[in-house]
């Protein structure tokens, strides 16, 4: 089904595609987290989404719409995943493989448990609202979802371990081939995992359970801060001096989804600690934790986009004729804003008192989140169809 170009060697960034379709999946779930009424669950499930379509309400116009869209990006998530598998595995891309592993460009190896991360999300996310009665077994499902997780971190740390322990111990680093944040594609693996490890810290009841998730999260959690300040020094540093790489472009929004994630894992932790330790944040804090967190990622995004403006990247990619496996690292920055929004829309307006549920500013601030939500998926379908769909026809006697 999918078929990258000839002239286009395999590279990693191809799981971006991937996990493009797997955030947008869990995008549409956000429509049912926080419009389907859920009492006694943290998320919705089967049972919800049953009830409130048998309420014979306006929700049955959303579950039309959110439930097939979190079901048929899950499916193309799952394309695509199988298709990066192969291609990876295959005997072309092992040639272009050994030579990335010897570059700086090896930390894009991360790409891979970072997909692998939100295929586990995507599943759990699946399993709860596809699979009537999965619920009342959750408590046996975390223990598993802990494992899934921890494989993939042993996975992500020998990779970025072989990464920086080729940096440290052979040098060669030079700023003129880090002018760029892709690096951040690290952060982005780690902050992933840990929003993962969070999910059972915030929803487990057995409290065992709960600590380990928790201190996993933790952990992950501050090995992102510590590589984010690392790669945000060295690589503003290096773009300062040299410029911003152009076909790095995308890297200068990885920023974003980092923020989302390690904010919706913040909230899961202080969820946990209510639940667990008679803790957890006040209104106050999130309500400035969570618009610091917005306001932050609103920020780098026009930073970016007046970046892409200068240097004509978002033209070329989106709607020129130039072909890069590294623009699909434009599809999670437009996810995490939307699912972060949402957060922030019912945590602090709604959850605040400032606005009413359902009445006609709610609709106008859902409208404009669902507008991102849009134009991401028209991205990522754009994107695929250019490197993977496309086929240039080539007919004999007029082509030459």
């Amino acid at each position: 089904m999918f078929q990258r170009a000839g002239d286009i060697p395999y590279q990693p960034s191809y799981w971006l595609a991937a996990l493009g379709a797997g955030g947008l999946s869990i995008s549409f779930f956000m429509y049912l987290m926080w419009l389907v009424p859920h009492a006694g669950s943290p998320m919705p499930t089967w049972e919800h989404l049953q009830t409130a379509w048998q309420a014979d309400t306006p929700l049955r116009a959303l579950l039309l719409v959110a439930a097939p869209g979190v079901a048929l990006l899950a499916l193309l998530h799952f394309l695509l995943l199988a298709w990066n598998i192969r291609e990876y595995r295959s005997s072309a891309a092992q040639q272009a493989l050994a030579a990335l592993r010897g570059s700086p460009g090896e930390v894009q190896l991360m790409a891979i448990p970072l997909t692998l991360a939100m295929t586990v999300n995507v599943c759990f996310a699946l399993g709860a609202l596809f699979v009537p009665g999965l619920w009342s077994l959750v408590e046996y499902l975390f223990p598993l979802a802990l494992l899934a997780f921890l494989a993939i971190a042993w996975s992500a740390l020998r990779i970025y371990g072989r990464y920086l322990g080729r940096m440290l111990v052979q040098g060669g680093y030079r700023s003129e081939e880090h002018n760029h944040l892709s690096p951040l594609m690290a952060v982005f693996a780690f902050a992933m995992l840990s929003v993962g490890f969070a999910a059972p810290a915030a929803m487990s009841h057995v409290k065992l359970v709960s600590v380990l998730a928790a201190i996993l999260s933790i952990l992950f959690l501050v090995l992102s801060l510590v590589v984010t300040v690392v790669v945000l020094v060295t690589g503003i540093s290096a773009m300062m001096s040299h410029g911003l790489q152009p076909q790095a472009t995308p890297s200068i929004w990885m920023l974003v989804p980092i923020l989302t994630l390690l904010g919706i894992e913040w909230l899961r932790l202080q969820h946990g600690l209510s639940h667990h330790f008679s803790g957890g944040a006040s209104s106050g804090t999130i309500f400035v934790t969570l618009t610091g967190i917005f306001m932050l990622q609103l920020g780098v995004l026009l930073l970016g986009y007046r970046v892409m403006q200068l240097n004509g990247y978002l033209r070329s990619h989106l709607s020129g004729r130039e072909r890069s496996p590294v623009s699909f690292g434009l599809i999670c920055p437009g996810v995490a804003l939307f699912v972060m929004g949402m957060f922030w829309w019912h945590l602090v307006w709604v959850g605040g008192g400032l606005i009413r549920p359902f009445g006609a500013a709610y609709w106008a601030g859902i409208a404009l989140l669902a507008a991102i939500q849009l134009a991401t998926l028209a991205a990522l379908l754009r994107l695929t169809w250019n490197l993977l769909l496309h086929r240039n026809v080539r007919i004999a006697g007029v082509d030459g």
